[in-house]
């Protein structure tokens, strides 16, 4: 396993997470000891958790950087004033595909990381789903203000649009499918979001 090597311009924590980030990934936490990450620092056990109380709060750090280096990938595509918002959506939902695929290589133990988390700090995953909730918000009320979009609730129909796209945000499920696969249901699952979401000629009586 590649130990992280840290330079000058990081903190100790940093170091930690990055050892500790690549050891969770490569063998699981549950195959992971503090021991283990402390030697990958070449520090001692003691010196650890002078950072932190135990391997839960680690992975728990490691997994909110994940979300928020996802997160980070998506933000241009919501603010991207010359882009549809049709166009966003699916873009959106490739780049999810795109990072599941990066974070599950064929070794990695994401899967194994993402269900401790979950189960350890759901308040941690809720906070991060409110963030892809609101980043798909921004893009609707774009087509409801260009005309593009017609839906009845805001919140709600965000809520629901993450719903959907959730199997290609969760890495877990990048086994069950080929990269090309999976990018085909993400470009079947907005076909059938826009045509849902599209704005109708009103009828006249």
């Amino acid at each position: 396993m590649a130990t992280p090597q840290p330079d000058a311009t990081c903190d100790t924590a940093t170091v930690i997470l990055d050892a500790a980030q690549a050891r969770l990934l490569e063998f699981g936490y549950h195959k992971t000891t503090m021991a283990e990450i402390a030697a990958d620092c070449g520090m001692s056990a003691a010196n650890l958790y002078r950072y932190f109380a135990n391997k839960e709060e680690i992975a728990a750090e490691c997994a909110t950087r994940c979300m928020n280096e996802r997160l980070e990938r998506l933000r241009p595509i919501v603010e991207d004033a010359s882009t549809s918002a049709a166009d966003k959506l699916l873009a959106y939902a490739l780049m999810l595909v795109e990072d599941s695929h990066a974070l599950a290589g064929s070794e990695s133990r994401i899967g194994e990381l993402v269900a401790t988390i979950t189960h350890h700090r759901p308040a941690l995953v809720h906070e991060k789903l409110a963030l892809h909730h609101a980043f798909l918000g921004e893009i609707l009320e774009q087509g409801r203000a260009a005309g593009e979009f017609e839906y009845a609730e805001l919140a709600t129909t965000a809520r629901d649009v993450h719903t959907v796209l959730t199997l290609f945000d969760v890495p877990l499920f990048v086994g069950l499918f080929d990269r090309a696969e999976f990018e085909r249901r993400a470009r079947g699952v907005i076909r059938l979001l826009l045509d849902g979401l599209r704005k109708r000629p009103r009828r006249r009586r």
